[in-house]
């Protein structure tokens, strides 16, 4: 028998306050907190109800799951945490003080200005955005690029080919069908610009 979901059976306001992350049958996903409705502030509406009416998912939404608060998602290997507003890009996730997590779709680099960071507050609208007041910034987190991880052939992002090595990476050339190694060797780390890398196949190579 299948489990029920968390909030079946459970009234708007019963909903309130909870960490929760909701997946959109358009693919698109939103965490945040939840408010005295159940709903996410500044996304869709979760329920078409209120108060002590029982909440139902909008027609729109896929799933919504309880956040396991033990998960600390600034030290996820696959992000970095970014505390300065001003080296927040558009891409990265803008993390607000009350937990509500939302996609950068702007960037105002006026140092005069309040609101920094324009991000994308409806799911069914994805040109709709909202300035938000540099006071709500918590920090924001941006996936770290995919960098090779262990020794042998990988393709960058242009699919060239990179011969990887105790951490250092060389790039594999094909001049007139002859192969051969450049002769500049540069770090893993220092590859960024080229990433993502993926690793390549025999056949790839």
């Amino acid at each position: 028998m299948s489990e029920k979901p968390f909030w079946e059976g459970k009234t708007c306001t019963e909903m309130a306050d909870l960490h929760v992350k909701v997946t959109f049958k358009d693919g698109t996903v939103a965490t945040g907190v939840t408010g005295a409705n159940g709903d996410i502030k500044r996304v869709s509406p979760l329920s078409n109800g209120s108060g002590n009416d029982k909440f139902i998912p909008s027609y729109y939404i896929e799933s919504i799951e309880l956040v396991d608060e033990s998960i600390s998602v600034p030290d996820d290997p696959e992000y970095e945490r970014i505390d300065d507003i001003h080296d927040v890009c558009t891409g990265d996730i803008f993390v607000a003080t009350n937990g509500n997590r939302f996609s950068v779709v702007a960037v105002d680099d006026d140092d005069e200005t309040d609101c920094t960071l324009a991000v994308m507050v409806q799911a069914e609208i994805p040109d709709f955005h909202d300035w938000m007041f540099n006071s709500n910034f918590a920090y924001a987190l941006r996936r770290k690029p995919k960098l090779p991880s262990h020794d042998g052939l990988w393709l960058d992002k242009d699919d060239a080919i990179w011969q990887v090595c105790d951490h250092q990476a060389v790039p594999v050339y094909d001049d007139a069908d002859e192969w051969g190694f450049q002769r500049e060797i540069f770090l893993v780390s220092q590859l960024v610009q080229h990433a993502p890398f993926r690793p390549a196949k025999a056949v790839e190579a």
